[in-house]
């Protein structure tokens, strides 16, 4: 029995293992490539991503405004791998420089950037959800943020 037990420990041990997933590459990230959509009675909000490289992803992401009949916002994007830790690097017109998100936290269908000196947001959180769509939450300080939901848009 105390056989039997112990194997069981080791499957559990190495199951774990397996599942861990390292947040040092940009290869753990695979699953954001492509490109993605949201829409609302207001927004069109798209995203994508590609993989140029072994170190880096490039992306842009841009908002229509419905009522407005006009883009209102842009950003490029990028994730780079460097010194063994992942950043995701937004430039948008509000700032003048890019804005750097550390990598703190991965799975197989999570990833979690984090910038606490940034004003807003500190926090960019995505998750490929089981229909393999995408929900990014964006938060900043006292519960301040929001939530897009994307689905891949396999017309581009």
């Amino acid at each position: 029995m105390s056989k039997v037990i112990g194997f069981v420990f080791v499957c559990l041990a190495f199951h774990s293992t397996v599942q861990a997933k390292s947040c040092d590459s940009v290869k753990s990230l695979s699953w954001l490539v492509g490109n993605w959509y949201s829409e609302s009675s207001k927004l069109k909000i798209n995203e994508s991503w590609k993989q140029i490289s072994g170190k880096t992803f490039e992306g842009a992401g841009s908002t229509y405004s419905i009522e407005k009949g006009k883009t209102v916002s842009s950003e490029t994007l990028r994730l780079v791998e460097m010194s063994g830790e992942v950043f995701y690097v937004a430039k948008v017109a509000s700032n003048d420089l890019p804005v750097a998100f550390k990598l703190t936290s991965c799975s197989a269908k999570t990833a979690v950037f984090e910038n606490p000196q940034h004003d807003f947001p500190k926090k960019l959180s995505y998750q490929l959800t089981k229909d393999n769509n995408i929900t990014v939450l964006i938060s900043g300080e006292k519960g301040k943020g929001f939530t897009i939901d994307f689905v891949e848009n396999n017309d581009s």
